[in-house]
């Protein structure tokens, strides 16, 4: 195996028992997963479902109030977001007019290049 390289179907991302609460109210409630190398995953659901909250959990955006976010085995539930983006982990948002001048793949190149950005 190359280093820093993952094989199809090993686990790349990992959520284990993720929970948010907001006062009273629980947002995500012990989500599992594993996002693996080489497939196709989704989070569908309702609108108040909790799937941006579920996604912001994984990138860094919110801390959970419980369970843990694993990145390649390794548990980087108190990384900072910028920490996890330097990781090789990052997310993108519902805009896709960032650059509209760039081609897809400009855009996401210039994404991928903040994991190697120095703080």
């Amino acid at each position: 195996m190359v280093p820093g390289r993952v094989p199809a179907g090993e686990v790349l991302l990992r959520g284990l028992k993720l929970t948010r609460r907001w006062g009273g109210l629980v947002a995500v409630n012990e989500v599992s997963l594993d996002l693996e190398r080489g497939s196709v995953h989704a989070v569908i659901g309702t609108n108040g479902a909790g799937k941006s909250t579920l996604i912001n959990l994984l990138s860094g955006e919110f801390p959970p109030s419980s369970g843990q976010v694993e990145l390649l085995g390794q548990d980087i539930s108190a990384w900072s977001q910028p920490r996890r983006a330097r990781a090789g982990l990052g997310r993108s948002y519902q805009r896709n007019t960032i650059y509209p001048s760039f081609s897809v793949l400009e855009n996401c190149r210039l994404s991928a290049q903040s994991r190697f950005q120095q703080p």
